[in-house]
């Protein structure tokens, strides 16, 4: 899941400028089929309003990818006074194992519809992905190089009321590719959650077809210092059963200079028993 929702990422970005010039994240996952999924990124505030970042990540498992799959990306961002908006490039290089890469990037924007208040508000973001696969393809049952594009389209709605109370929804759609199907795909490693939110813990490899997403988030100041937060996702595969995913969570201010975001998801695609997974994200402002 996102840190939160919509508005918690960007009251984390408008205040990052005042409070410190740098800042890390940390977001590890681990659960079912032996997964290991870990995120460190580095971001500082050069200039006022304006961020960027250096990430690197790594995900492997007990299935086709013993070996760790490595990926990159270089978030920028830029908080306007009613608006936020990123661009992230991102790059998989070809593993020698796999023989699998990719590269694109996503371009974000939230804009206020509507601002009663500080704490009461309507937010739209929409977003738009592309991608470009390096992939080993079994045709006729012979295993095939190819490269294959996809792109995605997302929109999100986030309303909060009086700051205690969050509700969010988002739907996705992929681009058909014009070479590859899922039965087709051997070992690619591009994670579709670089195209689009899927609200899954563990890497989805697998061609999506559309998602749907909701969650609901209460803030539990000033008693704690902390936010509970549940969603739901539907995903939508192009040859393969439709998934669902339900992930809870609890986001807690540590400090004034670091939060902790615990959170458990299962997932569980149509044919198959439910798998769980536990993410251990870390925020700490220097």
């Amino acid at each position: 899941m996102k840190q939160l929702l919509l508005a918690a990422a960007l009251s984390v970005l408008c205040a990052a400028p005042s409070s410190a010039a740098w800042w890390m994240e940390n977001d590890y996952s681990a659960g079912s089929n032996g997964l290991h999924k870990d995120s460190l990124t580095l971001f500082t505030t050069p200039v006022r309003n304006f961020t960027t970042g250096v990430n690197a990540a790594f995900f492997k498992d007990s299935g086709a990818y013993t070996r760790r799959v490595y990926s990159f990306r270089l978030p920028l961002m830029y908080t306007g006074p009613k608006f936020f908006t990123s661009f992230k490039p991102f790059l998989y290089p070809v593993d020698a194992d796999t023989r699998s890469g990719a590269y694109g990037g996503k371009l974000y924007l939230l804009t206020s519809l509507s601002e009663d208040t500080e704490e009461s508000y309507l937010h739209l973001a929409v977003s738009g992905a592309w991608a470009r696969q390096d992939v080993r393809l079994d045709l006729a049952g012979t295993p095939t190089e190819k490269k294959f594009s996809q792109a995605a389209y997302e929109l999100q709605a986030e309303k909060s009321f009086y700051g205690q109370f969050f509700f969010q929804a988002s739907a996705a759609g992929f681009t058909k590719p014009d070479t590859a199907t899922n039965a087709n795909l051997i070992t690619p490693v591009m994670d579709q959650a670089e195209l689009a939110y899927l609200g899954v813990f563990r890497q989805v490899t697998a061609l999506p077809d559309w998602v749907m997403t909701a969650q609901v988030a209460r803030n539990m100041k000033p008693e704690f210092d902390s936010h509970i937060y549940a969603g739901y996702s539907k995903i939508s595969y192009r040859r393969e059963d439709k998934a669902n995913s339900v992930i809870f969570g609890m986001k807690l201010e540590l400090n004034e200079k670091s939060n902790l975001d615990l959170a458990y998801n299962a997932y569980k695609e149509q044919s198959s028993a439910w798998k769980s997974y536990y993410k251990l994200f870390l925020q700490l402002f220097f």
